[in-house]
């Protein structure tokens, strides 16, 4: 684990530090820290990612053209056109027997984060900024490449749950830097992983248009599916996000960053803290725990953009996704003995309902309720009083 958080943070600084002195966007903040972890973990990867944010970037470019969208709408079109195609290749490559980890599809998300922001740079920029985010990958991969290793594998390969050094990964097995420690087995299949994610995708956006309020697109349901293996890692989310969300406004508060620039310095911060939280907790899932930290610095940051009022509202609505993820991912898998819920009973439905109605009215108290678009027509001046 060790490993794969030195790099995604020395690339999370990286793109802080070049977003607030170039301007250039590299794909997105966790784009290139992230990519080249999965890359590292499972070399399929860098070309599924590759081809998507091609095919979303000419997605985007079509409808650009040919439509009015625009602001979130481009992002979520965006994100469905570059998931669309590693998530099509990947299921059919289970039909034929291929066996793809679990971080591929959670890496899905990528292509059209990066789509998007090329998209999103001034075209006399763009050639600069995709030169940029190739470079910054080359050297996060070089590093990575250099770090697992033989000697390292044999001194410090086992200092923190095995990631880059584990069988599963591709650079341990290509260098021979494979530690003798067994990783946990998935517990759902990536087909169910897939559904829950479009149902994520819905679920978080309606949440948004409805209460103003950012919960992560796929973040309950990454957590949902981390349940079932350790009950722990959400523990751990939940600390993180404490303590994350508050280095987030001491940095604001102190530096006035801002943007890519603060979102980049506190998942990084988090990040950095995951470690040593790892090795308190009962958690042996190296890669979970890595995920959670990115997800935790996320929801920290997206927290922290959200109004004073509303912030009250980012854990209960998450928890309207995250809990009946959780027990349709139930219904589909068996949980490992850290993992909850151990069995799918009536009680546990019944306490599942009730979490997601208290979300729903805590939503419904706090939030303001928008105009009706057909009376501030007819009260406007410009439709001459007409609805």
């Amino acid at each position: 684990m060790w490993v794969a958080t030195l790099v995604a943070v020395i690339g999370l600084l990286a793109v802080a530090v070049t977003t607030q002195f170039t301007g250039y966007r590299l794909g997105g903040t966790i784009t290139v820290p992230v990519l080249a972890v999965y890359t590292l973990k499972n070399a399929l990867m860098l070309p599924v990612f590759v081809l998507s944010t091609i095919a979303a970037y000419i997605g985007l470019w079509y409808l650009r053209q040919r439509t009015l969208v625009y602001g979130r709408d481009e992002l979520l079109a965006a994100f469905v056109i570059g998931t669309s195609v590693p998530l099509v290749t990947l299921l059919g490559l289970i039909q034929v027997g291929f066996d793809p980890d679990l971080i591929v599809l959670i890496g899905s998300i990528l292509p059209g984060l990066a789509a998007y922001n090329f998209h999103s740079i001034k075209p006399e920029f763009r050639r600069n900024d995709v030169l940029a985010t190739v470079g910054l990958f080359t050297a996060l991969f070089v590093l990575g490449l250099v770090l697992v290793s033989p000697g390292i594998a044999a001194r410090f390969g086992t200092l923190t749950p095995p990631v880059l050094f584990a069988e599963t990964a591709d650079i341990a097995v290509y260098n021979n830097a494979v530690v003798d420690v067994t990783t946990g087995a998935v517990v759902i299949s990536r087909e169910v992983v897939a559904g829950l994610f479009i149902f994520g995708l819905i679920i978080s956006e309606r949440i948004r248009s409805r209460f103003g309020v950012r919960v992560g697109i796929i973040t309950a349901i990454l957590l949902a599916v981390y349940a079932l293996m350790n009950y722990w890692l959400i523990v751990m989310y939940l600390i993180l996000f404490v303590i994350v969300f508050g280095l987030v406004q001491a940095l604001h508060y102190a530096t006035l960053r801002y943007g890519r620039v603060l979102l980049g310095t506190t998942t990084a911060f988090g990040l950095l803290v995951a470690v040593p939280l790892t090795l308190s907790l009962p958690i042996d899932r190296g890669l979970s725990a890595f995920f959670v930290a990115f997800l935790a610095g996320i929801t920290a940051y997206n927290t922290h953009v959200t109004s004073s009022f509303d912030r009250r509202l980012v854990l209960p609505l998450q928890a309207v996704v995250f809990v009946p993820a959780l027990l349709v991912a139930r219904l589909f898998a068996t949980p490992e003995p850290k993992g909850i819920p151990q069995e799918l009973t009536l009680p546990v439905i019944v306490i599942g309902v009730f979490v997601v109605l208290v979300g729903l009215g805590i939503g419904r108290w706090y939030a303001v309720d928008k105009p009706d678009e057909s009376e501030v027509l007819s009260a406007s001046v410009l439709s001459g009083g007409d609805s």
